[in-house]
């Protein structure tokens, strides 16, 4: 099922550009609503559809959150304007974009949002005779095991997960860390480089390769 995008905003222009942009999309659909006061229980949202809003004011912002929240939406929804002040109260329920932006910026944190609601099940893997143990996060084989931090062995799910697929370094940050615009490549870099220290009693079975953009195991 496709993730839809809401997008709440009075501007007529906005929204026909808003649109324009968004039907080269495959993998969500957009809705456009006039009026943010417009969200019902009827929107069923899920958890990977996203909410936007363009250009509101601070007064609206714990409305917004409030009608949200009586939608069960899963948080956190975008909101587009020209100051950071009506963030103020409500700053971890919202991912704010400064006007004007790019509109690739906003696709990005669309996926991102996306990416982070994907809810997982971090059980065990095996990659041929070597054990992730996600329980004790450990990897184990060959009578050796070696002990990884929880951070460390999400990173080796998703590579072992992949079966030796290349996997973006946005996409582990994502998966991993969640949307954070602080969190900066070098921090998967700096725990792939340990995680490669560590696995080195696997090293004839077992390793991190780098692809062009991200990483795989073989």
């Amino acid at each position: 099922m496709k993730s839809k995008v809401f997008l709440f905003s009075e501007d007529i222009f906005f929204n026909l550009v808003f649109e324009e942009q968004f039907s080269s999309l495959s993998y969500c659909n957009l809705i456009i609503r006039v009026n943010f006061s417009d969200i019902t229980n009827n929107d069923q949202f899920q958890k990977n559809d996203v909410a936007i809003f363009y250009s509101v004011k601070q007064e609206q912002v714990a409305k917004i959150k409030k009608l949200l929240s009586e939608a069960s939406y899963f948080f956190p929804a975008i909101i587009i304007g020209s100051s950071e002040d009506i963030l103020t109260l409500e700053k971890n329920s919202f991912i704010f974009l400064k006007a004007p932006f790019y509109f690739n910026e906003l696709l990005k944190i669309i996926e991102n949002i996306i990416l982070q609601r994907d809810i997982i099940d971090y059980s065990n893997l095996k990659f041929g005779k070597i054990i992730l143990d996600m329980t004790g996060k450990v990897i184990k084989g060959f009578n050796n095991s070696v002990k990884l931090t929880d951070k460390e062995a999400r990173i080796m799910w998703h590579l072992i997960e992949a079966k030796g697929d290349s996997i973006s370094q946005d996409y582990l940050l994502n998966k991993v860390w969640g949307y954070n615009k602080d969190i900066e490549t070098k921090t998967l870099t700096t725990h792939i480089y340990t995680i490669r220290k560590k696995i080195t009693p696997f090293k004839n079975v077992l390793s991190i390769e780098s692809s062009e953009n991200g990483y795989y195991i073989c």
